[in-house]
C-alpha cells in the first residue's frame, strides 16, 4: 500500500518533504512539484536550498503558503518570450520588466501581452480574515522567520510596520508619511492575484499588432527626449501623442 501511494506521488510530479530536503536542506519545497521547482531554478539561476528558503520566508512572512504554482506560472511565461524574442528593460520605477512586443504571445483571455513585470514570489491570496491580519501586521510590524545568507541557520526577525516607521521618522526630524505609506505598502501589501502590484504589472491589449508597435515606437520616443532632459508636454508635441484607450490593461 505505501508503495502504490509512493509511485502514485511520484507520477504526478509532486514532491514530498524528503525530496525537498534533499534537494533544499530545509522544507521549503515541500508545496512544489518538481516541475515547478526546476521552472523556478532554469529561470532564476537560484539553487534548489535558495529556492526553498525563499518560499519558507515568504509564508513565515503572511502566515499562510506562497503562490508557488502562480510564481513558476509567471517566470515558464518570461522564459517562452524570451525564446520568441522578447527583450528586458528596466522600466521608470527601477523595476525589472520583460517587452513581448512583436512576439505574438496572449494570456489567457486571448489579450495580446505587451510586457511583465519580472515575477516575484508572493503568498497567495489571502482571505477576508487573512486580509485583516495582513493590513494590522503592516501597520503596527511583525515577527518573521529569515534565513542567513548561504546557511541553513534561521533567525527571527522583527519588521517594522507603518506606525513604528512614521514614529522613527517624526523622531529624527525625517517625517514623510507619504514616502513612509508607499514604502511599507510595496514591501509588505504584495500577494497573489488580489494585490495592486500583480493588477498592474501585466500590460495587455486587444490592439492591431500595427497600433501595439506604433505606441511602442512612440513610447520610446518619449523616453529619449525625457532623458536629454526635454520639458515639452504632448500638446506642444502632438504628433507622439500615443493610442491608450484601446488597453485591456494598466501600463506598468
Amino acid at each position: 500500500m505505501g508503495s502504490s501511494t509512493s509511485t502514485s506521488r511520484s507520477s504526478s510530479g509532486g514532491m514530498g518533504p524528503g525530496q525537498s530536503m534533499a534537494m533544499a536542506g530545509n522544507t521549503g519545497l515541500a508545496g512544489a512539484t518538481t516541475q515547478q521547482a526546476n521552472i523556478i531554478k532554469a529561470s532564476t539561476g537560484k539553487s534548489f536550498k535558495a529556492i526553498g528558503q525563499n518560499i519558507g520566508e515568504v509564508g513565515s512572512k503572511y502566515r499562510r503558503p506562497a503562490d508557488v504554482e502562480k510564481y513558476a506560472k509567471d517566470l515558464q511565461t518570461i522564459e517562452t518570450g524570451k525564446i520568441l524574442g522578447a527583450k528586458s528593460f528596466i522600466g521608470p520605477d527601477g523595476k525589472e520588466r520583460v517587452s513581448f512586443v512583436g512576439t505574438g504571445m496572449k494570456d489567457e483571455q486571448g489579450r495580446t501581452i505587451l510586457s511583465k513585470q519580472m515575477p516575484q514570489l508572493t503568498a497567495k491570496a489571502p482571505t477576508l480574515r487573512q486580509a485583516g491580519g495582513d493590513i494590522a501586521r503592516g501597520l503596527m510590524g511583525y515577527n518573521t522567520l529569515k534565513y542567513v545568507d548561504g546557511t541553513n541557520k534561521v533567525e527571527m526577525v522583527r519588521e517594522k510596520g507603518l506606525i513604528p516607521s512614521l514614529f522613527d521618522a517624526a523622531v529624527k526630524g525625517r517625517f514623510s508619511p507619504i514616502g513612509a505609506a508607499l514604502s511599507i505598502g510595496n514591501n509588505f501589501f504584495s500577494y497573489g492575484s488580489a494585490s495592486k502590484d500583480n493588477q498592474t504589472q501585466d500590460q495587455v491589449t486587444n490592439l492591431p499588432e500595427s497600433d501595439i508597435r506604433e505606441n511602442e515606437r512612440k513610447l520610446k520616443i518619449e523616453k529619449r527626449l525625457a532623458a536629454l532632459g526635454s520639458t515639452q508636454t504632448d500638446n506642444t508635441r502632438p504628433f507622439l501623442t500615443v493610442k491608450r484607450q484601446g488597453f485591456g490593461g494598466t501600463m506598468s
